[in-house]
């Protein structure tokens, strides 16, 4: 690994310790910001008791106190007790609740990538002819479409008019697929119409044509010598995409009745619970932020060009 990789490792974890902290801190200003407390509840407690509560969880303290506190805590890896649930810490409630929104997610992402991979270049090997015309046709078709658009519409059909599949929880393999249709169908045809795209450009360039005079084959050109060249586009999408894939995924799962994160964060809102709320924030966050990062490190290490740049 050269001096330039260092650094840039180096400055991306930076980076990454720098967005955390300021994380935690806009969290807690803004939930300072937001009308009612975690105690004022609909049977109104006692002013003693409601007091003792609130100096015992030091909510009278200003927020940047409360977040330096946190932060502190944080690093030492204690993620503190639910206000709500006081006999579970949000390490537990996050940990039991990860593993369903872990498995939804990935299941939708291999299958958005894997898909937006096969028919982008089943589309350009077969360029201008029917299975071409059709792709395009569906993928602009579900792009104008909302992803939440499908959830009902799947239900219905699958669920209730034909009775095929469930429609809530997560126990078994058929239960994924109605949650996943919904999430993947919009982020896999933007990728296609991007990827698709990108190959296009790079398949009328003079090294292409170099190589198809050699005799390669039109799979071989695709997949060895057009395919890499293309992916630049293709994975600075990623990051947004699964941005949107875990945000979408928190009202898929109340659509599915999935007990995921999302489920979690509904109820912590509800319940102004400020350390289980400011606690799935910073898994989130954090996990979108590493995998950012990650994917930055990836393009980085696909195109040359943007190493020589930096």
């Amino acid at each position: 690994m050269n001096n330039n990789w260092v650094r840039f490792l180096f400055k991306k974890a930076l980076e990454i310790l720098a967005s955390l902290a300021v994380l935690v801190a806009f969290c807690f200003i803004l939930l300072k910001a937001l009308p009612g407390g975690p105690f004022d509840d609909e049977a109104a407690l006692h002013p003693t008791v409601k007091s003792a509560l609130t100096l015992q969880w030091g909510l009278q303290e200003p927020a940047l106190t409360q977040s330096y506190k946190y932060l502190s805590s944080m690093l030492q890896g204690d993620l503190g007790v639910s206000m709500s649930r006081p006999n579970q810490s949000v390490s537990s409630i996050i940990s039991n609740s990860f593993a369903n929104t872990m498995n939804l997610n990935l299941v939708t992402l291999v299958i958005v990538v894997l898909g937006a991979f096969v028919l982008a270049l089943t589309s350009q090997r077969y360029s201008g002819g029917w299975f071409e015309k059709t792709v395009d046709q569906m993928m602009i078709t579900f792009i104008s479409l909302p992803s939440l658009f499908w959830g009902p519409l799947l239900i219905y059909l699958f669920g209730f008019y034909f009775n095929l599949l469930p429609t809530a929880f997560l126990t078994e393999p058929r239960n994924y697929i109605l949650p996943v249709l919904t999430l993947c169908v919009r982020p896999m045809a933007i990728l296609v119409r991007l990827l698709k795209t990108s190959l296009k450009n790079n398949y009328e360039l003079d090294y292409v044509r170099t190589a198809k005079a050699k005799g390669v084959q039109e799979w071989r050109v695709l997949t060895h010598h057009v395919l890499r060249n293309s992916l630049v586009p293709f994975l600075s999408f990623l990051g947004p995409l699964l941005v949107g894939l875990l945000s979408g995924s928190f009202l898929v799962e109340m659509l599915f009745a999935i007990p995921g994160l999302g489920g979690q964060f509904i109820i912590a809102l509800g319940d102004r619970d400020y350390t289980l709320i400011v606690g799935l924030t910073l898994f989130y966050g954090a996990l979108l932020i590493v995998v950012n990062s990650l994917i930055d490190v990836l393009i980085r290490a696909v195109d040359p060009r943007i190493q020589e740049e930096a």
